[in-house]
């Protein structure tokens, strides 16, 4: 191999180098045709050296009060669900509605409308960060076994589940509240 080859093919290899080197450093404005006050702003990845480009609008100015503005975090809420309120809500409502009824085939939509206003009732009592899951399931008082299971994730500080179950001549009925806290 000659000398002239070899100095030829190092000086190529420290230009390939020096490209790469270059383009993992440059960064470069841009300027997008739907909103030309933005410009791409460049965010370093966490397991690779390569860049990514994040959107921000130009000239943005940041509100003097900006606590107020950002989404707090709280793993703990500042008012606990109140079960037995909950509760009281659930027997007015079921008690007023299965007093006059007898176990038939529309009980299925009974339970559905029966959960969906439980729901809305409790809503009104203003608990934030509460998500609400109601579980109502009505049938036949007649030699019959019911075995009722449920599973989730579960925070005993935050929370929590009420339940009632009515019966009448013709049918039982279990309503079943869960008050689930989302940070």
């Amino acid at each position: 191999m000659s000398i002239c080859y070899r100095n030829n093919m190092q000086k190529e290899e420290k230009q390939w180098k020096g490209l790469q080197e270059k383009s993992k450093s440059t960064l470069r404005r841009k300027t997008s045709k739907e909103n030309p006050q933005s410009s791409l702003i460049p965010i370093q990845r966490r397991r690779s050296s390569t860049w990514t480009m994040k959107k921000e609008p130009r000239d943005q100015k940041l509100p003097s009060d900006r606590d107020e503005q950002l989404i707090h975090y709280q793993t703990i809420p500042e008012r606990r669900f109140s079960t037995d309120r909950a509760r009281e809500i659930i027997k007015r409502i079921v008690d007023e509605r299965l007093e006059t009824v007898e176990y038939s085939g529309t009980c299925a939509v009974i339970s559905k409308e029966l959960s969906d206003c439980i729901k809305t009732a409790v809503k009104k009592l203003l608990y934030e960060r509460y998500k609400l899951v109601c579980f109502v399931a009505i049938g036949q008082l007649k030699d019959s076994v019911v075995n009722c299971s449920s599973r989730a994730v579960w925070s005993p500080t935050a929370d929590t589940f009420t339940e009632y179950i009515y019966k009448n001549r013709s049918l039982f009925a279990v309503c079943l509240l869960f008050a689930v806290y989302k940070e």
